[in-house]
């Protein structure tokens, strides 16, 4: 698996028959009880993803007593990356309709079927020479507040991921973070 999280890219925007394949491709994910609970939204315009980059950036601000805390080569790629988004042209959110009386089971179930929708579209855009990164800062009541609201998505839709799609900088060498060993992950019994 080729796959990283790409946190510099190229200043060019990925062609939309390429984003077109990719949703395609995210759509074929199994989903609990074939429910399909995904809604993705496609960032293509530039004067959406600045002010999405702009609520990073103030959530960027809201952490920095964490943030400064972390070794000082972490902290330069996370201010350089959150300061435009590593320069990535494109993101896609991905939100799940939400129903009132929705039974207990169904919101980790839908969750767990996006998250499969998200990585058939990170592992074809590696097919593609396209990088990507999962934000988690996107979340959070305050945050998904004011995306819904630039993104125009009505009230009854849930913000559950937003990653960033595009073209790794060349000569960019991924951050390289320490994975548990398989045996801590892993039991076969």
């Amino acid at each position: 698996n080729k796959r990283k999280s790409i946190r510099s890219f190229e200043n060019k925007q990925v062609a939309e028959k390429i984003l077109k394949e990719l949703k395609t491709k995210a759509t074929k994910a199994p989903s609990a009880s074939n429910r399909q609970p995904w809604i993705f939204y496609f960032i293509c315009s530039k004067k959406l993803r600045n002010k999405i980059s702009n609520i990073l950036i103030e959530t960027l601000y809201k952490s920095k007593d964490e943030i400064n805390s972390k070794p000082p080569h972490l902290r330069k790629v996370i201010y350089d990356f959150y300061a435009d988004l590593g320069g990535c042209q494109n993101i896609i959110f991905v939100f799940r309709p939400v129903f009132e009386n929705e039974a207990l089971h169904i919101k980790p179930n839908d969750i767990a079927s996006i998250s499969l929708a998200i990585e058939n579209i990170m592992l074809s855009a590696v097919e593609k020479d396209l990088g990507t990164c999962w934000i988690g800062s996107f979340n959070g009541k305050e945050n998904e507040k004011k995306l819904k609201k630039i993104l125009k998505v009505p009230k009854n839709q849930q913000l559950v991921a937003g990653f960033l799609i595009g073209y790794p900088k060349r000569g960019y060498t991924p951050l390289i973070r320490k994975k548990k060993p398989l045996t801590e992950v892993m039991k076969f019994v």
